[in-house]
Parts: C-alpha cells; structure tokens; sequence
C-alpha cells in the first residue's frame, strides 16, 4: 500500500496481483450441496492492515455467502487497485480519494461506492527530537515523497515551499526517520502513530486536517467499476450490505475483529493490530452511527481545492462518487 508502509508485513509487500488471502480459510463445514455462488473479488490497495478489517470480518462471519457471494481479497501490485477495478478484473477496490484525482482526471472509469473510514488519519510524522512543535518548523527539512502532485501540493501547503524533496519508498517510516533517511513523511495515524508508540519512539504528528478541513478527505475508501456498477446495480448493493455488516461488527468488536484480521494474515504484529484496530473502529461510523456514507459536500471541498491549484483541469460537484449504492 502506497499509504500505509510499515514493517511488520514487509515478507508479504510483494505478493503477485493475484495472490489470493482468505480463500482457504473459509467455513470449511460449507456443504456441497450449497446453492452457487457469484464470484466477488477484492482488490486491497497493499497488504492487509486495520483498514481492511471489515471485508476479513464479512469473509470469516460468512456475510459474503449469505448474500451469495464467493468473495476473494486479493493483494495487487503496487498502485495498481485502480487499475484492476477500471478493466474489470476486480468488483472493489480499497483507494484513496487523493489517489482518485489522476485516475479521474485520465478518464478511468471509477466510482467511489463507500467510505471506509469517515475522517482521515492522515498527517505529517517526525521525531520529536527534530523540535519541529508545528508544520511550518517543517519548512526547509527533508520530506519523504512517493512523487505523487496532488500529495505533495497538500504538504507544500502545510509546510511551506519549496519542498526539499527525498524520493523514494519507506516500509517502516519509524525506522527510516530514525535511521535519518529524512526528516518527515506524510503518514497514517492510526498504523505509522500508533506503531511509533509501540516501538517506543518519541514522535510529532501533525494531522492534515488541522491544518484546513478540505484535508480531511476520504481515506480509505472503496471503488468499483462505474460501467459494471450501471449493468449490475444489484450485485453491487447486495456486496455492499454484506461488507457494511463486516464493519458494523469490526466497529462495535475491535478486539474480536483484530483477532479475524490476524487469522487472515498472520504475518501483521499482533501488538500492532490490535492498537491499531481499538483506534480505528472509532473511525468507521459516521454520528448517526451509520457506515459507508459519503458527505458530498466534503467530498467538493477536496476536489475543488485540488481545481484550485491546478491540479485537475474541471471542477464537477460530486465527481466520481455516489451513495446510491449503499444499504438504507
């Protein structure tokens, strides 16, 4: 995952497309004699984290086959998710609104279907010892980027220009800031934070969103396929209350829901996952108490700030997004 690098699931960070996660370890009392199932497969945008947590919860609860589904989650290559969603080779995606701009802005055919969590954990890591106490005591320091523009215009906003730039890819952002490969990175709160505090590292983190509320874009989220999502509405509202139930559960049993994530992929640390989960469950509900529903508002505001910096040629209120698929 291009957005949640982190040690601890490095053995399984290059796993080919196709390398299927959950697929053997499915209700193995299931008759023969069980009615056929749809194909459904899952494409997470890297290896299993906390953020996938209600799809394992879906598979391993046996939600996906009431709502006759045989559902795969399989791991792609990196920042590929888009890729096997627009052609038809994957009916979800886990993406990134940010991430979004480039797919849509070349015409891919996407559509953000449901929101993973409902605010952003995004933010900006560094050691403490560095004494930066804001994002501006940032300016002049070493970023670490994935060259990404519309990433790296949200950082140069916060910060400051220019950037002093460190391309480049880090799988454990803890180690490669202690290390002094750079000075910061834009990072997860709620995996790159908490596993900081795990390991026992003294760290600032300085959320995006503080920064300006257009920050607080949808990530993670999930995509499918906007031609299939018009020729076969039903599978997709059907898919979709069976992974809503998956992070309704994750939501209300973090504990439980971090042992089913382990279960799937033992190679995450235990420690990790649970801290992790017991923050983010907090994130996957709206206040009403509700799953998956976008704020269309919120949603412009990033996309017409990302118009405003010339980052997108058109401004289109509610594009490349939709509710309509979602369970009442």
């Amino acid at each position: 995952m291009r957005k949640f690098r982190s040690s601890p699931i490095l053995a399984v960070a290059f796993l080919a497309v196709f390398a299927l996660t959950g697929c053997s370890k499915q209700d193995s009392t299931a008759k023969e004699d069980t009615p056929q199932l749809q194909e459904l497969i899952i494409a997470l945008d890297w290896v299993p984290n906390t953020n996938h947590t209600g799809l394992y919860v879906a598979l391993d609860r046996g939600y996906f086959q009431q709502a006759g589904f045989d559902a795969k989650i399989v791991q792609p290559s990196e920042d590929s998710t888009s890729t096997l969603v627009a052609n038809g080779r994957a009916d979800f995606g886990v993406y990134f609104q940010p991430n979004m701009v480039k797919r849509l802005n070349k015409g891919e055919p996407i559509t953000a279907v449901a929101a993973i969590t409902q605010h952003s954990s995004a933010g900006l890591l560094s050691l403490a010892s560095l004494g930066a106490e804001s994002p501006q005591a940032l300016a002049g320091k070493r970023y670490s980027t994935w060259e990404d523009p519309v990433d790296d215009a949200v950082v140069a906003e916060i910060v400051g220009t220019p950037l002093v730039k460190i391309p480049g890819e880090s799988t454990d952002a803890t180690t490669a800031l202690r290390m002094n490969q750079f000075d910061y990175i834009m990072a997860y709160y709620s995996w790159d934070g908490i596993y900081a505090g795990i390991k026992g590292v003294q760290t600032n983190f300085f959320y995006l969103k503080d920064a300006n509320p257009a920050f607080d874009y949808y990530a993670p989220l999930l995509i499918a396929n906007s031609q299939s999502l018009k020729a076969e509405p039903e599978k997709y509202k059907k898919a979709l209350v069976a992974i809503k139930e998956g992070y309704l559960y994750a939501a209300k049993n973090p504990e439980q829901s971090a042992d089913i994530l382990i279960k799937y992929a033992p190679e995450v640390n235990k420690e990790l996952a649970q801290k992790s989960q017991a923050y983010i469950s907090k994130q996957y509900l709206d206040e009403q108490g509700d799953w998956g529903r976008f704020d269309y508002q919120r949603w412009d505001r990033f996309f017409q700030w990302v118009y405003d910096k010339g980052l997108s040629e058109t401004f289109v209120p509610q594009a490349g997004v939709s509710n309509d698929y979602l369970p009442q």
